[in-house]
């Protein structure tokens, strides 16, 4: 699998892959603030390297997100 999910890719997973995702996900969130600041910018670089129709916008998006949620509950 390339290194980014293109929307192509991304519309072509399955419920569970994309159940599998966003457990991932969200357990990245809640760890986000605990991560080096190397693998923070290795991830979001990652992330906002996709085939997305505006890159500048996702990363806005991604770096709000990650804000809003930096201090979400880690206990599950």
């Amino acid at each position: 699998m390339p290194p980014n999910l293109s929307s192509r890719h991304h519309a072509a997973l399955t419920e569970r892959e994309r159940h599998i995702l966003e457990c991932l996900g969200a357990a990245l969130v809640k760890e986000w603030t605990d991560l080096p600041t190397a693998v923070q910018r290795a991830l979001f670089q990652r992330a906002t390297a996709s085939d997305h129709d505006d890159p500048a916008q996702l990363k806005v998006l991604i770096a709000r997100f990650l804000h809003d949620h930096k201090h979400a509950p880690t206990a599950s």
